[in-house]
């Protein structure tokens, strides 16, 4: 029996641009007036043409952005974990900054970056609810450090070992971790009254949002019969905090993308898009001061690719036909042979976006996407335990999945609490890795796993 792996979080090879990076990679290399700069060091932010199309391209993808997406807002970096390490670096500080909140279940390979950062001990896990995140129990778990703060509890205010007069113009005194579009791992997308309350709470607070926003261009309507080209995208948390009255000169939301999804992961280049002076600061962490632009002759590339449309086209014309027809067989696999034994999709409220349908009038429909989705075991005592079912799973069906504890946030021990009567009760299943037949018989052996638990 050949080993199915559901929890693996990377598109197949075959859907790698290797052939389109091909093209690229000749026409930067053997132009002297390319290659010359994209194999030397490269400017701090990147360059600035590179960004200025990065620019363009962000502003008509995102079509609620209400003015262009100008250079000064765009930074080059190399990938989207890289990205999120220079962040923490720059703008979190483990003695000033009070808490590290993480929307949980939580993207577990990022929890290493935090704790990289000395924020292990300030880490604290905020329950998703039906739109996106618990408003209320964040608000509390605020209102818990204030007091603190507010009645000098002792050894609550340490000084900061970073200076301004080193370069860390802006600390921020919380920060808060969060994929709102097509979540890893949930797969919910965030309301957008639930993001408007987010922005306005960062902004009381001093909270700097940091938002993946990586599988957001990899979206279509969950109601098959509607195109998905000339999908409305939700609005990201920065295009709310730059469209709403008030914004300060840092901002309080960054948005970190990445090529990985689109191109190839081994490419290792991304974006963030943040306030100009975000950008800059960001700019001078110490791996880009020294080095320069952290993928420079991979920006090349890519570059090259978003300027001829070949990047576009493959997203819309590769990838997420392929996507949808594996999200599609996936999705019927697990109503067709898990949900007689109880299990469902967990959805949340479903995300309403506006596209256009094959007559090119406007319709109503629900977004799908991303790479993930979760399935929740029901609330019964007679139903095996998720321990149970990974076992048997990997020892006599050959079927890796993952551990719903597995997406807990380290360091709070309410986490895992909190994870033993929710999202452990249910785990993670990706579609991108595998073929549609695969996964259909990956859904079967699931399913034999959980009768031959239940014995």
């Amino acid at each position: 029996m050949a080993p199915i792996d559901l929890l693996i979080g990377r598109p197949t090879p075959r859907l790698q641009a290797a052939d389109k990076l091909a093209v690229a990679s000749q026409k930067v290399l053997l132009k002297p007036e390319k290659s010359d700069w994209a194999l030397t060091y490269g400017p701090d932010h990147g360059e600035d043409d590179i960004r200025d199309h990065v620019g363009a391209w962000l502003t008509q993808k995102y079509k609620s952005a209400s003015s262009p997406i100008t250079r000064d807002r765009v930074i080059i970096t190399n990938g989207a974990s890289g990205a999120l390490i220079a962040i923490l670096q720059k703008f979190t500080d483990p003695l000033y900054t009070r808490r590290m909140f993480l929307v949980e279940p939580t993207y577990f390979l990022a929890l290493q970056s935090f704790l990289d950062a000395g924020l292990g001990p300030k880490m604290q896990g905020v329950p998703e609810d039906d739109e996106g995140i618990d408003l209320e129990f964040l608000q509390a778990r605020i209102d818990e450090e204030e007091r603190k703060h507010a009645d000098n509890t002792p050894g609550v205010d340490v000084p900061s070992t970073k200076l301004e007069s080193h370069g860390y113009r802006k600390l921020y005194k919380y920060a808060l971790y969060v994929v709102p579009t097509l979540s890893n791992p949930s797969g919910k997308t965030m309301s957008l009254h639930h993001r408007k309350a987010l922005v306005e709470l960062a902004r009381k607070y001093d909270i700097l949002l940091i938002a993946d926003d990586v599988y957001d261009f990899l979206a279509w309507p969950a109601d098959d019969t509607i195109p998905h080209k000339d999908l409305e995208l939700p609005p990201r948390l920065i295009d709310i905090d730059r469209q709403t009255p008030g914004i300060s000169e840092w901002g309080n939301t960054v948005s970190n993308g990445s090529f990985s999804k689109l191109a190839a992961p081994g490419l290792r280049a991304g974006w963030c898009e943040a306030a100009p002076n975000f950008i800059y600061d960001l700019s001078t962490t110490g791996a880009t001061h020294s080095g320069g632009c952290q993928s420079q002759y991979t920006s090349y590339l890519l570059d090259d690719m978003l300027v001829s449309g070949v990047l576009e086209d493959h997203v819309q014309n590769t990838l997420i036909p392929i996507y949808r027809k594996r999200y599609n067989a996936l999705v019927d696999a697990i109503k067709t042979y898990l949900y007689p034994l109880g299990i469902k999709i967990s959805t949340g409220n479903p995300y309403e976006i506006r596209a256009k349908d094959d007559k090119d009038s406007d319709v109503r429909t629900q977004l799908a996407g991303g790479f993930f989705l979760y399935i929740d075991y029901p609330y019964d005592e007679a139903f095996p335990t998720a321990a149970d079912v990974i076992r048997i799973g990997r020892d006599e069906f050959s079927l890796r999945i993952a551990s719903g504890e597995l997406f807990t946030v380290k360091g709070d021990p309410e986490s895992l609490k909190r994870a033993h009567v929710t999202f452990n009760r249910g785990t993670r299943l990706c579609w991108a890795w595998n073929e549609e037949q695969v996964l259909v018989e990956a859904i079967q052996r699931l399913a034999k796993t959980i009768e031959r638990a239940k014995e």
